[in-house]
């Protein structure tokens, strides 16, 4: 990745945090804000966090990633029906255990 890229992933990621809404859509989303408890300090901390985003930021996560892509353990709540699909479509990629 190189810088025109990040600019590039960190004015779309803005854009999608900060898109235009129409005046319902505005209180809809003001509400759901309310709701979860989510303070304008606290959507201001994670714009200055996307802004300030570096190269540096894309590395080291990747390399998380990776160790957990050799040692992570996934989890997914999914239909008996999609597991049996992704199970067809990549053998045994699920492991099924009943959570209730």
């Amino acid at each position: 990745m190189d810088d025109d890229t990040l600019t590039k992933a960190i004015i779309g990621t803005i854009g999608d945090v900060d898109a235009y809404q129409l005046p319902d859509a505005k209180g809809y989303s003001s509400l759901l804000r309310y709701l979860l408890g989510i303070t304008e300090e606290e959507r201001q901390r994670r714009r200055e966090e996307i802004l300030s985003t570096s190269l540096k930021d894309f590395k080291e996560f990747a390399d998380v990633i990776d160790a957990v892509k050799d040692k992570g353990v996934s989890v997914a709540v999914a239909s008996p029906d999609d597991v049996e699909a992704a199970n067809k479509e990549r053998s045994n990629f699920f492991q099924v255990k009943k959570a209730l």
